[in-house]
């Protein structure tokens, strides 16, 4: 479990007491949003995998049911089933980086608030 510093304010520094003393800055937002992207990526590369290889398995059993022989199918599965643990590390991936784009996001509008209510005291900065 992360702590609150790293999951809410993931770019940000807590002194002693507990008080953000740093600033989300937009590198970190960038990089949040470009890793989403590869990671969503990633996750249609999977699931188009993993269709792909069903509709293959889908078809060879068609026509080992045909052909009563289902002894060639093994490699199939093992194929399928590697194939849908990439996709099921794909798809976390996806939500982790979904996490970690929204929660900058959030303190980003968290400092942007903070920035209308006015200066902060000198307390907050150090």
């Amino acid at each position: 479990m992360l702590r609150r510093s790293e999951a809410a304010f993931p770019a940000d520094l807590e002194n002693s007491h507990g008080d953000v003393t740093g600033l989300v800055c937009f590198h970190a937002l960038h990089e949040a949003n470009c890793d989403l992207e590869k990671a969503r990526l990633r996750y249609r590369l999977a699931a188009h995998a993993l269709r792909t290889i069903r509709e293959r398995l889908d078809q060879a059993l068609e026509q080992a049911y045909q052909q009563q022989s289902f002894g060639p199918l093994g490699n199939l599965f093992d194929e399928e089933e590697t194939t849908l643990a990439v996709y099921e590390k794909a798809s976390a991936n996806v939500a982790e980086a979904e996490e970690r784009w929204c929660m900058i996001r959030a303190a980003l509008a968290y400092e942007k608030e903070l920035m209308r209510a006015g200066p902060l005291s000198l307390k907050r900065l150090n």
